[in-house]
């Protein structure tokens, strides 16, 4: 079963990002090969004042700006109505809440409400391939991909190739007027991946005057700085019809170094026996004792001891949050011609810059193969940089190769370097034709690029480097110094790698290539023209019955190119694909407001919602979404608000396009009679499966002696992951049940509690390579699972693949509780928000019938399929007290105890965590609109947990769950906004 955890569980590469490091275990040459988790967030926990409100409390919720008293329309729906009921919970954060904060990247403000998940952010990309600092927002911990991301209510192009995920870093933060967060199914008002929910940025286009915003950041210890400065600018003319805004920002985020906190500066529990001078065995077993030599500091020789006293501390250069650069520019502007036509343009660019920090290359002899793809196996005994004491070793034992492993500090670095542009138009017109009735047509386009390069290696001129021999004037490559002429490379320099910084610049050149750089292109295109009518057609008992009706067309194509090296697996990497796909999609939907009845004896108000919408992909054909709900409130006070909902997710361009990409998995064939231990292990003769002994070849060997797999054997099973054209969309049932208390006998208070169910089936990810050996050859046989194996004549597994399927299925209940109480006290105010989310369910299902994964109470695990931590209890608290031009916000946020037995024979258990922020402003006028501040998260400095480099929960660098708990410590930030 332990197996089937870490093997059979969903695949979340794509639908997380296609930036993640698919060759994450060449990478890290550490005993887990599979550690490659990637939806992290880094906490600077703190708490903003957004409610969990229904949408009639949004003017609460948002605290400070009041929506008006005309018809808005809230996010959840396209229809505008004057009281701003809904029966879908809306959660809204205002420009002063997000300002409370001092957080200069939204996501980091999302990331404290409890309804999201664990993001793809700056502290767990350190290990991407590519896209390097992408910020991503994750609902319900459903993945980013099941989260659908607007602006102004409108799609915006992805930031990850292959995907839907928006990258936030593209979305400038003091340009928001509000952010609206609808979580649940919303496909039938929106589309496609908004399964878990919306996240819809809502910019001022209306904004007046200027603001100038800076801000300095710094932790107590004297590094991660962050720098922001940005302005925003905006005014009407021709007497009011007319409005421009322009706003530019930058902000520079420097990252942080793993070496430079206690709890992450050094490998634990275990150094990497990889080191910069290397480590020799005569025997291939890296044990201590006569056989395993390296070097000490002196570069002298000596017989190897351990990881911990010759290895390598890989942490030394890690990230814990790697650095970002951020550009943007924004403009927006309408005018009235009439009432009946007000065009409008919006335009948005976004330049990032990020790196990521790596230890350096790990080399190993099984990692080398010649050019004609002949394995390189081991540097031979002719090779005249071996010492002599090793040599003599290896005359003495008969060995006539020697295995290696070692670092390539002294060769190049293989960090990224990684640049991202967006850039985004759009062009419509809206306005009022008379009788309520209201349109919105537009046009956007959006496009991304992503251009990333590394150092790199080259498998085919390492290996000649390393097969030298003595020439008349000192070593030589072999394939220069024998017969054959046409094998000769006379760029081919011998390699020393025996010892601290060996290795010449003519050897390092050559086997670069002459630093000829990794690279990664990748451009996403996106295009979407839509119309919306909305009005009322006639009214009903209980009010006007509100009717809008639209279309929409929309074209999404994606390319990523890795250089030819990366292609043809020439690197020391795996052997990556390029990935190209598009496709186009027209829907239509409807969505209706009955109010049946108001101001009546227990029926102060009644109220029938439903939406429809219908798609026609085409990649997956017709799609259709619907949803129906209602609200009651049998007295002014208290209302009961419902809705349930069909929502679907369409696969993305990587999901049914990504070319197959090569893995070698360290699977166990259940056949094999040496149970995957390979050479000299003893022979365990058992029944072989019916499945197995069904196998002639199989059948044959047993019985004349065994079937068993030699260690190269193991070694060289591979297998693709990779599209699938034939992928179907994803259903999700989702259900929303609450109740709003408003009472009007304590002014200023309201109290929300919400029960939610997501249930999403057919999902697409793969089945786990060892699981569809497993349960081919000894389980069900399906041919789900035994079309992924491939034997050769002799009955040995040569191949097994992972491609993505419509197999898997998530489950996430729990109960939303919001309170919100403010109050005029001694000549000032004081305000408290309170957001608590108990989770009920948090599971995953990778096939029909397969083990489920239940989730609640247990940490991240990337590798194990997890999507998140699933924590029993997270409670956000803020308290405002404000006097005169005076204020401060005091934050909490709480995180249950976790109890995490799915990674571990032996549970991992942590205490509860407890994280405080502060925030003291001082006014230049009575509305606080211009102030100075200082701040300070994480107050008490609380430290996270440590579990250790080799635990599967631990992202690498971090040695505890980088995506669950803060990692930066005491943070302190100054800075002012001014407006004129």
């Amino acid at each position: 079963m332990r197996q089937d955890r870490l093997d059979g569980i969903i695949s979340l590469t794509r639908q997380q990002g296609s930036c993640l490091q698919t060759g994450i275990g060449k990478m890290m040459k550490s005993p887990l090969r599979l550690r490659a988790r990637l939806l992290a967030t880094s906490l600077l926990i703190a708490t903003t004042a957004p409610l969990t409100a229904a949408a009639q409390d949004v003017r609460q919720a948002s605290g400070d700006e009041a929506a008006g008293d005309g018809e808005v329309v809230v996010t959840g729906s396209r229809i505008a109505r004057p009281d701003l009921s809904a029966s879908t919970p809306v959660q809204v954060i205002s420009t002063e809440a997000i300002q409370r904060t001092g957080a200069a990247n939204i996501q980091d403000v999302l990331a404290e409400l409890p309804a999201v998940g664990q993001n793809i952010s700056r502290t767990s990309t350190n290990f991407s391939t590519t896209g390097n600092g992408v910020a991503s927002v994750n609902l319900r911990n459903l993945g980013s991909s099941r989260t659908l991301v607007l602006v102004n209510g409108r799609r915006f192009v992805a930031g990850i190739p292959g995907t839907s995920v928006v990258d936030l870093n593209t979305i400038p933060t003091d340009l928001i007027r509000q952010v609206e967060v609808v979580t649940g199914g919303a496909s039938a008002v929106y589309g496609s991946e908004a399964i878990a929910g919306v996240v819809n940025f809502i910019l001022d286009d209306t904004f007046e005057g200027l603001r100038l915003h800076g801000q300095n950041t710094v932790s107590d210890k004297g590094d991660t700085p962050r720098y922001l400065l940005s302005g925003v600018a905006g005014t009407s003319f021709a007497g009011g019809r007319g409005h421009l805004v322009v706003s530019g920002s930058f902000d520079d985020d420097r990252g942080l170094r793993s070496r430079n906190r206690s709890f992450s500066a050094t490998d634990i529990p275990n150094r990497s026996s990889y080191g910069a001078q290397g480590l020799f065995s005569v025997d291939g077993r890296f044990a201590p004792g006569a056989n395993s030599f390296t070097f000490d500091p002196a570069n002298q020789l000596k017989n190897y001891q351990s990881a911990n006293v010759d290895g390598y501390n890989r942490n030394a250069d890690r990230y814990l949050s790697v650095p970002v650069r951020r550009y943007l520019g924004s403009a927006m502007a309408h005018f009235e011609v009439s009432q009946a036509f007000v065009p409008y343009v919006e335009g948005q660019y976004a330049r990032t810059k990020s790196s990521n920090g790596l230890e350096a290359q790990a080399v190993a002899d099984p990692d080398l193969a010649f050019l004609d793809g002949s394995p390189f196996g081991g540097i031979p005994i002719t090779n005249p940089f071996i010492p002599q004491a090793i040599r003599d070793r290896m005359i003495a034992t008969g060995a006539n190769t020697l295995a290696f492993r070692r670092r390539s500090n002294d060769i190049f670095n293989r960090s990224n370097r990684n640049e991202r542009e967006t850039w985004r138009v759009v062009a419509g017109a809206r306005g009022e034709l008379g009788g309520g009735v209201r349109y919105d047509a537009y046009y956007t386009h959006g496009e991304t690029s992503d251009r990333t390069a590394s150092g790199t290696v080259f498998g085919p001129n390492y290996a000649n480097a390393l097969n030298a021999v003595a020439g008349p004037n000192g070593p030589v490559c072999a394939i220069n110094a024998d017969a054959i002429g046409s094998n000769d490379d006379p760029s081919c320099a011998p390699i020393n790698i025996f010892g601290f910084n060996t290795v010449s610049a003519a050897a390092a050149a050559y086997v670069t290539r002459n630093g000829q750089l990794s690279t990664y292109q990748a451009r996403v295109k996106q295009d979407v023209a839509a119309a919306t009518l909305s009005g009322d057609l006639f009214r009903l008992p209980g009010g006007p019955l509100g009717v809008a009706i639209g279309g929409e067309y929309r074209r999404e194509s994606s390319n990523e190119d890795f250089d030819e090296a990366t292609n043809l697996g020439q690197t020391l990497g795996n052997q990556l694909s390029d990935t190209r796909g598009k496709f186009d999609v027209g829907e239509v939907y409807a969505e209706v407001v009955a109010p049946i009845l108001a101001d009546r004896p227990f029926f102060h108000a009644l109220t029938f919602e439903g939406a429809v919408r219908y798609a026609n992909y085409s990649t997956v054909g017709s799609v259709w979404s619907w949803k129906a709900g209602g609200d009651w409130a049998p007295i002014r006070d208290l209302r009961f608000r419902g809705v349930y909902s069909e929502a679907t997710r369409a696969p993305n361009i990587g999901e049914l396009f990504s070319a197959q990409s090569q893995t070698f998995p360290s699977v166990i064939d259940p056949c094999d009679q040496r149970q995957g231990e390979g050479d000299g292990a003893p022979l365990s003769l058992g029944t072989l499966s019916a499945a197995c002994a069904a196998i002639p070849a199989i059948a044959r060997a047993a019985a004349s002696g065994g079937f068993a797999y030699s260690t190269a054997q193991l070694q060289n099973i591979d297998g693709f992951l990779g599209g699938n054209p034939a992928l179907r969309e994803e259903v999700a049932k989702t259900l929303t049940l609450g109740a709003v208390a408003t009472p009007r006998f304590l002014p200023g208070f309201s109290l929300t509690v919400d029960y939610y169910r997501i249930r999403v089936e057919n999902a697409i990810g793969i089945i786990g390579q060892q699981t569809s050996l497993d349960e081919c050859f000894t389980g069900s046989g399906d041919a789900i699972f035994c079309g992924n194996v491939t034997r050769d004549a002799n009955g040995f597994v040569t191949s097994v693949d992972a491609l993505n399927l419509n197999t898997g299925s998530f489950l996430v209940s729990g109960i939303d509780t919001a309170l919100r109480y403010g109050r005029d006290l001694l000549g000032g105010r004081v305000d408290v928000d309170a957001r608590w989310t108990h989770l009920l369910d948090q599971e995953q299902t990778s096939f029909p019938g397969g083990p489920t994964q239940k989730e609640v109470g247990q940490l991240d695990c990337y590798s194990c399929g997890r999507l998140g931590t699933g924590f029993r209890d997270k409670v956000n608290a803020s308290v405002t007290a404000a006097r005169d031009r005076i204020s401060l916000n005091w934050r909490v946020t709480y995180l249950s105890p976790v109890v995490d037995d799915l990674t571990k024979d032996v549970p991992i258990r942590t205490k509860a965590f407890w994280y405080h922020d502060a925030q003291l402003r001082f006014g230049l006028d009575d509305q606080q609109r211009s102030a100075f501040y200082l701040g300070v998260d994480n107050v008490f400095d609380k430290k996270p947990p440590v579990f250790g480099d080799t635990n599967l929960v631990t992202f690498p660098g971090t040695q505890t769950s980088a995506n669950t708990y803060d990692l930066y410590g005491r943070l302190l930030y100054a800075g002012f906004d001014v407006r004129f």
